[in-house]
């Protein structure tokens, strides 16, 4: 059932007829449909989804065929769809707005209600991209206005309204013989005749039963008439020749040639857009030009199609490719004699920076290609044939009046180089100096040959006054330096116990004041009395490098009136904290003690014990064994210890991921520091800033990770050894590298296998330790080539000793 869904889904949505889009289309699937499975609901929703896209029922009657649905299937499609047209939908059913919830949601599921666009390779065919993309729809219009000239024939409905003094409608179709059978009246011929004098004889015809229709409009018994066309006949074109789907199209009588083309697909990459012919009644009707209607919206032969018109899309006759800098570069299709100017219609001209002086022509002659050149617009009336490829170059990157100006001028940039144009005026041109220029020498660069570039020195100060009479040249570019980008820049540095320490311009009479201030003022604990100075010594001395200056400052940094102390280039204040001054440092103890949290240093050589002590000791479930001390190391020894334990896991090939913690574990005997109560012990180590002592809980587990057939955690029981716990994890595996399986213990001890001769000593197991068993390192196995060549080497050398005793 959802299938046959689908697939009428995909039938009614085949708003596009493109070939791509009847490839998606399962015949398969359209010929088992059984069209009594689908609810009156649905079938609503299809017939309104086809006729959004301007689809009529003969339409679907004939696609439906072409794609495999039986002509049962077909007729009962239509008989339930004209069935629906006069019914009385229950707005308020709440089963037929689920149902129709269901086919909505249907259609947006294959993507087929328009509301997404897709994406499609471009083809460079001027014109061929309108019948290729997906996101548009050129289906013919059916709500506008019934244009007057249009013909009415067998199969348009037409819409009778009485109104005034009487009053009635009647809904009738003209019918084979081309008439309209209106009750107490007869027939009426209408076929052939314009909407607009069809109406006329309705309405002679209706004066039979109603008087009032030609009484005035002021008359009590003036009737009222109007007609209008509610359905729209369908006509039968075929298309044929050179289109993605040719074949017989079931049309409404609105369509034009551009309609049935986009039904059909559009013309392939063979097929031409210039003349696109009619044929109607075995005589040619008609020629439409794509192009003009593209560049110029001509409808010229974009006529109104009738039943059994004949349209043919031939071959077409000469293909030209235009590239490079035009603004719509792309493979266009000429008519005979259209020459190159007609071409330039096409692809909307050129560029701004394209060189239009000289076209070039690739064109095959013969066996071989040739290339000629266009020189326009002295032969805008080239001919150009099929398979010319034209090429639009670039203008040069080159001025012919340019000179320019950089540096210390107000104005630095370009400048049209006038006859006579010297340096003192080219000044004067970017507003003259800046008070930073350097006086003593500028440079001109000059291009030589247009290839070769040299400089010429001047005098900037004579420039200026006009004492140098240097006459310019094409592409001279004119450079004044600025007096402060020749000399080293100058700058001081503060560090210390200041808020932001910091490298700073230099500026003269700056004092060390100032510099503080600059730099945040003091830090908490600055001794403001022992200010170093360093400063640059340049005594012809290959011994003195620098000399050391001492100052001092107030907290308030206020104005003195003593001498004051400027600053020179490159001086390097350190402002210094005070003796023995030391910010806040915490440690961190967690786990079994008595009162957990954070601590604060109050010595520089508290330890690990004193720790414990200020903890209140330990609580009653603490496992001091697997006690762990973790402590942050800096970034460079980070680096290294994890470069260190990297090249550990390759070497004994662990299957273990190395993360970069911020801290490592230390591992510390806690029941050794308690027991000398931390006096003269070299196991109670002094506590650093951000140390955590961590004392666990009850361990009652041993885990084993590595080369085992089953990685486990396991019940911890004393009295088993080593060899117990690998034997519980399913024993060692093929590559297990027994000789170096080792142990890491809760507080972060580890040892490994001792190995004494043919006998391996295990390391014991603790309670929290893990157990962990290396992979035997990757060998390659010797080749039967290098086995015999070292057999055969051995062999050499046993007969070489013989011969020699």
């Amino acid at each position: 059932m959802k299938y046959h869904i689908v697939a009428l889904l995909l039938l009614i949505s085949v708003c596009n007829v493109t070939q791509s889009t009847a490839q998606v289309i399962n015949q398969n699937q359209l010929s088992t449909i059984n069209i009594d499975d689908l609810s009156d609901s649905q079938i609503k929703s299809y017939w309104e989804k086809a006729q959004a896209q301007g689809y009529s029922i003969s339409q679907l009657e004939v696609m439906a065929k072409a794609r495999g649905m039986s002509a049962a299937q077909v007729s009962k499609l239509k008989q339930r769809i004209t069935a629906l047209r006069y019914a009385t939908p229950d707005s308020n059913s709440i089963a037929t707005q689920e149902e129709a919830s269901v086919a909505t949601s249907d259609l947006e599921k294959f993507g087929l209600d328009g509301s997404e666009e897709m994406e499609f390779e471009k083809n460079p065919l001027f014109g061929f991209d309108f019948f290729n993309n997906p996101n548009i729809s050129f289906t013919p219009n059916l709500n506008m206005a019934t244009p007057e000239t249009y013909q009415l024939g067998p199969g348009d409905e037409l819409l009778i309204d009485i109104w005034g003094a009487a009053q009635n409608n009647y809904r009738k179709t003209v019918n084979r013989d081309g008439a309209i059978l209106i009750e107490n009246i007869g027939p009426i011929y209408v076929s052939g005749l314009p909407i607009n004098k069809a109406t006329a004889k309705i309405k002679s015809y209706l004066k039979k039963i109603y008087s009032g229709i030609g009484a005035t409009g002021a008359s009590y018994n003036k009737v009222f008439a109007e007609i209008s066309l509610v359905g729209v006949r369908t006509v039968h074109v075929n298309i044929i020749g050179e289109v993605k789907v040719p074949g017989t199209y079931a049309l409404n009588a609105l369509s034009t040639v551009l309609n049935a083309l986009y039904a059909a697909g559009g013309p392939t990459e063979n097929g031409t857009f210039r003349a696109v012919k009619v044929v109607r009644n075995g005589k040619d009707l008609e020629q439409f030009d794509f192009y003009k209607y593209l560049i110029q919206g001509s409808e010229k032969g974009n006529i109104t199609l009738r039943d059994q018109d004949i349209i043919i899309v031939n071959s077409y006759v000469s293909k030209i490719e235009v590239e490079g800098n035009v603004k719509r570069p792309g493979v266009y299709e000429l008519k005979e004699n259209e020459t190159i100017s007609d071409l330039q219609k096409y692809f909307s001209g050129f560029t701004s920076d394209a060189f239009t002086q000289r076209l070039i022509v690739e064109r095959v002659n013969g066996a071989q290609k040739e290339v000629s050149e266009i020189v326009l617009p002295n032969q805008s009336d080239f001919l150009l044939r099929d398979g010319d490829k034209i090429t639009v170059g670039a203008v040069i990157d080159r001025y012919t009046n340019r000179v320019s100006i950089g540096g210390a001028v107000y104005r630095p940039g370009n400048y049209e180089l006038t006859k006579g144009l010297t340096l003192n005026a080219l000044l004067q041109r970017a507003n003259g100096l800046k008070d930073n220029a350097f006086l003593d020498r500028g440079v001109i660069y000059r291009t030589v040959d247009d290839v070769k570039q040299e400089m010429l020195p001047f005098n900037v100060l004579d420039a200026k006054n006009n004492k140098l009479n240097i006459l310019l040249k094409r592409e001279d570019s004119v450079h004044i330096f600025d007096k402060y980008e020749l000399k080293e820049k100058y700058t001081v540095s503060i560090d210390g116990a200041v808020n932001k320490p910091q490298t700073i311009e230099f500026a003269e009479k700056m004092q060390i004041e100032d510099l503080i201030a600059i730099s945040g003022g003091f830090k908490d604990g600055a001794d403001v009395e022992v200010i170093d100075i360093s400063r640059r010594v340049a005594d012809g001395s290959y011994t003195t490098i620098g000399k050391n200056i001492k100052r001092s400052s107030t907290n308030t940094l206020t104005v003195e009136g003593t001498a004051p102390f400027y600053l020179e280039p490159f001086d390097r204040v350190s402002v210094r904290y005070k003796k023995g001054f030391t910010v806040q440092k915490n440690v961190v103890v967690k786990g079994e003690v008595n009162y957990p949290g954070s601590y604060t240093l109050t010595t520089k050589n508290e330890r690990v014990s004193d720790l414990v002590a200020k903890a209140g000791g330990f609580s009653p479930y603490a496992y001091i064994k697997g006690a762990t001390l973790t402590r942050k190391i800096n970034t460079k020894e980070k680096e290294a210890q994890l470069k260190q334990l990297e090249e550990i896991i390759v070497k004994d090939s662990l299957s273990v991921e190395v993360e970069e913690d911020k801290s490592f574990k230390i591992g510390i005997n806690l029941e050794k520091i308690m027991e000398l109560k931390g006096q003269n012990s070299k196991y109670d180590l002094i506590l650093e800033e951000g140390d955590e002592l961590i004392i666990p809980s009850e361990k009652q587990t041993v885990e084993v990770r590595g080369e085992v057939l089953s990685p486990s955690l396991i019940r911890y029981d004393k009295k088993h050894p080593f060899k117990h716990y690998i034997n519980y994890s399913g024993g060692f595996s093929n590559k297990a590298q027994k000789r170096k399986a080792y142990v890491i213990y809760a507080n972060g001890d580890i040892k490994s296998t001792k190995n004494f001769v043919f006998f391996k000593v295990y390391p014991k197991v603790a309670p929290g330790a893990l157990i962990l068993v290396p992979e035997k390192p990757e060998r390659d196995r010797m080749s039967v080539q290098e086995m015999i060549g070292i057999t055969t080497g051995l062999s050499t050398l046993g007969i070489l000793i013989n011969t020699l005793v």
